[in-house]
């Protein structure tokens, strides 16, 4: 499986300066510029590919000239290496509030073949739903004046149509008059404005003369609408494709707006031909949605691999999150894209990661903003400087005290150098230039302290003193006094300086971890970023940067651990992605298939035409198998699947060793089918001297087989690897776990004393129960709600039967308990916090964290999480069940969003209308549904998710209003 990387600009200065916040040019066509690829070594590089949407190429009229000329590989910019495959689309997002995309079909595939790229995307429209209740109406942004606003639009019309406002081009694409005859291309200045008359009287009529004017677009079904459009689109661009000669692959993608529409749209586009299936639409939406959709379209694709021998590879469009990667991998995806890494680094909080669970908060030492006086610039700037060196002397375990003194040293001559040098040379010739650009790199390179000047004092004084000198005429001198009041005023500024060291010596801190959260605490305070304190804490505390030996944080250290610019967060960013590849590589290891080709390969098309008939044994085994890359191999290397055949063959040892060894670096497994399970030595020499696992078969069956297992149970559950419904046998010692919560009602001896939470908190356990009068009560017996009672029967009757069962609680006062533990009376419960006051008492007691052990630690078949939601939230239950593995099954309440995501997860429905089914209040549901579990299992086979939904539910007979008002 491929993770590719959106291309955004994302490049940093390659020589950028940390110490004084330069870039190593002000002009960009001069720095050379680090992309990600260009960091990290071939078989270090956090990514599988990159992903170049025409809407972001042609931002910029130089970049899309330049790609143009030299395709993406050939591109002096971004130079990609020859060995990332490269994926281009149209950018639908881009495009989401137009009518129509902006472009042709044709002339994408023109496009593609322009910029050189490995694969591209069919056109594809966003499904955006069904809009309001009249459906969507496009408009267009350029027919919009002065006389008339956007704002202007009567909320009538807003508020009955989906208004979809948007700057349209100067020309469509001609296949658009079939659908819109009415829209014409045209300029901005071409294009008649719109007027108030336009907005007024009755809705339908107003929306019937939009319906055939060339500045608007009406449809009632806009939804469908875009679904169709992006199949017609599939079709014809399939039809282009196959009668011209295009050395790339073709990708389509599909939309939807439900997992069924996504189903439905996977079918017409394998009945078309293609062979690589992107699915679009599901950026940004929540994870149990992607989960479904991404299900849904592997078993279609999974179905038709089967049922026609062949490989379809499918691409899940802007997802990368580590929750997903069981349901991508086993539902057979063989890539996907995503900029969230990258973009987490300045995104939001938690921003530096070393794993899905270990993340922190970059230090933010902020730049003065442009709107600040120069008086707050300069201090911004000096404060700023402060911390930064307090945090490079407290990386460095050296004296903070000692390096701010050394700071304000060398700072001290700068304002009085620079007065100096502008008196000597404000009027020299090299400042005779008309772009500020220019005459600031002069400044910037030829005065001593002119990085200096603008590190310590700000960017906004050294552009102040620019602009003088560009406007320094010898024919009609500045005053001096106007340099001098700029530099009078830094030097007001800077006697405070440095303010730090005083207080430091002050406080007398006594380890440097509290100097330098007296440094960062201030700074914090001051700037208004007092709200990320405690994170701050943390992060000085871990010295996350020590921790990760990248390529970014050996080489610079904390400098990726601050919050400052473009240099420091896109390489933190680049960092980000290194640790969530690793994460990726560790949950669905890189995985090659090959089995060698024979001089008879080149007389057959395609490496999928000549395996499938030439190898057809090790062909059927291996097809259908996900997250792997298959291929022949031959002295070129590894040739994927979907190929072409060369026109000539060589099979040649020593340049096969050479290759390979070069693809494999970048894979952890490599499976090699042979006629007699062996590999040329030499070649295999080769790859034993990667980190790439080599292991060789003579039977492909046994070659699937051992894929399988290696991958892991997740793809051994069931008949075969994609999500199923596990089957487990009632009758082989059948483990099961019960996960139950503490109740209200608490049995105990009247004269005990009953502890709240003040008093739990402020002992231990032990010393309670060594407290006078204080009993030691077994959590079974302590806990006596109608629901706990109903599950101790329950308890009982299964381990009579000869079942296996534990029981745990979760206490609001303890934490998890497990049914034998001795507690202390106590008044302690969720149901009265708040949902961040749950998560912050289940942090303090390692609520999740147990249970997670408690999972982890035991092989049990069944669990049942008999949970309120409050609780619920206490060990975050949308997570938790995704520890319960794919053949062993878990059973949650009310909770049919997880159910729908997991084929091994069971929600049973336990609301009022289902307790009044079963005699009793829904306070007491789940354990009278435990009840019927345990009654009636032993009449039952095999057990299924539904199966056990079916026995909690189980009704023998009405209930009658009388049996009902007993309880």
């Amino acid at each position: 499986m491929r993770f590719y990387v959106p291309e955004w600009d994302d490049a940093v200065d390659a020589h950028y300066d940390f110490k004084h916040d330069e870039l190593s040019s002000l002009n960009r066509q001069e720095r050379e510029l680090d992309y990600i690829w260009d960091i990290f070594e071939r078989d270090t590089t956090p990514i599988d590919g990159v992903l170049i949407s025409r809407e972001q190429v042609e931002e910029s009229k130089r970049k899309s000239n330049r790609l143009a000329q030299h395709g993406v590989y050939d591109d002096p910019v971004l130079s990609i290496p020859d060995w990332l495959p490269t994926i281009s689309d149209c950018g639908a997002w881009g495009y989401k509030s137009l009518p129509f995309p902006p472009y042709g079909n044709a002339e994408m595939l023109e496009f593609y073949e322009t910029l050189e790229v490995t694969i591209g995307v069919t056109i594809d429209h966003l499904v955006l739903g069904s809009g309001k209740d009249k459906g969507r109406l496009y408009l267009d942004e350029r027919a919009f004046g002065e006389e008339f606003k956007k704002s202007d639009i009567p909320d009538h019309i807003s508020d009955a149509v989906d208004l979809m406002i948007d700057e349209w081009p100067d020309e469509w694409p001609d296949y658009i008059d079939k659908y819109e005859p009415t829209i014409r291309n045209g300029t901005v200045e071409e294009i008649e404005q719109f007027a108030a008359e336009d907005f007024q009287g009755d809705l339908d009529t107003i929306l019937t003369e939009f319906a055939r004017d060339s500045r608007a677009v009406y449809r009632e079904n806009d939804k469908e609408f875009r679904y169709k459009l992006t199949l017609q689109n599939a079709q014809e661009m399939y039809d282009l494709y196959e009668s011209g000669d295009y050395p790339f692959r073709l990708m389509v993608a599909i939309q939807g707006w439900t997992p069924e529409s996504y189903i439905e749209a996977t079918e017409d586009v394998l009945n078309i031909g293609y062979d690589y299936l992107g699915i679009g639409g599901v950026a940004g939406s929540p994870i149990h949605e992607v989960r479904k959709i991404v299900k849904g379209v592997g078993k279609t694709v999974k179905a038709f691999e089967r049922e026609y021998e062949t490989r379809i590879d499918s691409h899940v469009f802007g997802f990368a999150k580590t929750d997903g990667f069981e349901t991508v991998g086993r539902s057979g995806m063989a890539s996907f894209d995503s900029a969230s890494m990258l973009r987490s680094a300045w995104t939001g909080g938690k921003n530096y990661r070393l794993d899905k669970n270990d993340r922190y908060d970059a230090i933010r030492v902020r730049y003065p903003s442009y709107r600040d006086g120069l008086d707050m610039g300069i201090e911004k700037s000096l404060r700023g400087r402060e911390v930064l060196v307090a945090l490079r002397a407290y990386a460095a375990e050296g004296s903070i005290v000692d390096a701010l003194e050394d700071w304000h040293q060398q700072t001290e001559p700068v304002l009085p150098a620079t007065l100096e040098y502008l008196r000597e040379h404000r009027h020299n010739d090299q400042f005779d230039a008309s772009r500020l650009r220019e005459i600031e790199s002069i400044f910037r390179d030829h005065f001593e302290y002119g990085q200096e000047l603008q590190a310590n004092f700000s960017d906004n004084l050294r552009n102040k003193l620019i602009k003088l000198l560009r406007k320094d005429d010898p024919e009609d001198p500045v005053d001096v006094s106007e340099y001098e009041d700029l530099l009078e005023t830094a030097e007001r500024v800077f006697e405070s300086f440095p303010r730090m060291t005083e207080i430091l010596r002050e406080e007398a801190a006594s380890t440097s971890y509290e100097e330098i959260w007296t440094v960062v605490r201030d700074y914090a305070e001051w700037i208004g970023d007092d709200d990320l304190l405690e994170e701050y804490q943390e992060t000085l505390k871990s010295r996350p940067w020590e921790k990760c030996d990248c390529p970014v944080c050996t080489e610079n250290g904390v400098e990726v651990c601050i919050f400052r610019g473009n240099d420091r967060n896109r390489r933190r960013g680049f960092h980000n992605t290194r640790r969530f590849y690793d994460e990726f590589a560790r949950e669905l290891p890189k995985t090659l298939i090959v089995t060698p080709a024979t001089a008879s390969g080149n007389n057959y098309s395609s490496v999928e035409e000549y395996l499938s008939k030439k190898h057809s044994d090790f062909w059927r085994h291996v097809h259908d198998l996900p997250v792997a890359e298959i291929g022949m191999l031959n002295a070129g290397g590894v040739l994927e699947w979907w190929k072409a055949t060369p026109s000539t063959i060589s099979l040649g040892p020593e340049e096969m060793a050479a290759n390979l060894k070069k693809q494999v670096g970048r894979y952890q497994r490599l499976y090699v089918h042979t006629p007699n399970g062996v590999l040329e030595d030499t070649v295999s020499t080769a790859v034993e001297d990667t980190d790439c696992e080599l292991r060789c078969f003579e039977r492909a069956k046994d070659l699937r087989e051992t894929v399988l297992h290696d991958f892991g149970e997740d793809y051994s559950a069931g008949s075969d690897f994609l999500p199923c419904p596990p089957q487990i046998d009632v009758d082989d010692d059948l483990d099961i776990l019960v996960i139950d919560q503490c109740s209200g009602v608490k049995e105990a001896p009247e004269s005990a004393p009953v502890f709240d939470i003040n008093e739990l908190d402020g002992v231990s356990r032990k010393e309670l129960l060594n407290q006078k009068n204080v009993p030691e009560i077994a959590a079974r017996d302590l806990y006596t709600g109608r629901q706990q009672k109903y599950i101790k029967q329950a308890v009982r009757r299964l381990s009579s039967e000869g079942y296996n069962v534990t029981r745990y609680f979760i206490s609001a006062g303890f934490g998890l308990v497990s049914e034998n533990e001795a507690l202390p009376p106590y008044e302690v419960t969720f149901n009265s916090m708040r949902v961040n006051e749950i998560r912050e008492r289940s942090a303090r007691l390692n609520i999740k964290e147990d249970v997670e052990k408690v999972l982890s630690e035991y092989d049990y078949d069944l669990v049942f999480f008999a949970l309120g939601s409050d609780y619920y939230t206490s060990i975050d239950i949308d997570q938790m069940v995704q520890k319960i593995p794919p053949n062993r099954i878990g059973v949650v309440f009310n909770r049919e969003i997880v159910d729908e995501q997991f084929d091994n997860i069971v929600s049973v429905p336990a609301r009022t209308e289902d307790a009044k089914e079963h005699s009793t209040i829904v306070i007491g549901l789940k354990g009278r549904y435990l009840q019927n579990f345990a009654r009636y299992l032993n009449n039952t086979g095999d057990l299924t998710p539904k199966k056990i939904e079916q026995l909690c539910r189980h009704v023998e007979e009405e209930p009658t209003q009388v049996a009902f008002e007993k309880y």
